[in-house]
């Protein structure tokens, strides 16, 4: 998935999925650009920066996420291949839903309140072996 496929509708809200990833796995890497690696808290701050500054611009959320990722990785700003330098921003984009989508089949570790096996229910299931 491309930056233009992102624009579209296609997804949600990517700040918000950059800050939900974050809050489950904040140490977890979205952003590997020659030998450096970026984290989901990492990112997280620096699109916390970046966000009042575009939309100050009248610019969407997105752009502070490109605005972050150079942030956090500096030597993306001196790339000279155009090319280079946009994979790594949809690459970024493309790991976010990636991760989104992971985080959103992941079954909840919490058991439902429905699903819990009481006492009662355990002393149910052994009346009924012991009687068979």
């Amino acid at each position: 998935m491309n930056a233009q496929a992102v624009g579209k509708g296609v997804t949600p809200d990517l700040v918000s999925a950059v800050r939900r990833i974050a809050d489950t796995t904040p140490e977890r890497s979205v952003i590997r650009y020659h030998y450096r690696t970026m984290t989901y808290r990492d990112l997280t701050a620096a699109i916390d920066l970046m966000v009042p500054v575009t939309r100050s611009q009248q610019m969407d959320d997105r752009a502070a996420i490109v605005a972050a990722v150079f942030a956090g990785m500096p030597a993306l700003s001196s790339e000279r291949n155009p090319a280079t330098v946009a994979a790594v921003i949809d690459g970024t984009f493309a790991k976010v839903l990636s991760d989104l989508a992971e985080l959103d089949a992941a079954p909840s570790t919490l058991p439902a309140a429905g699903l819990r096996t009481n006492e009662i229910d355990l002393r149910g299931i052994a009346s009924r072996l012991a009687g068979a």
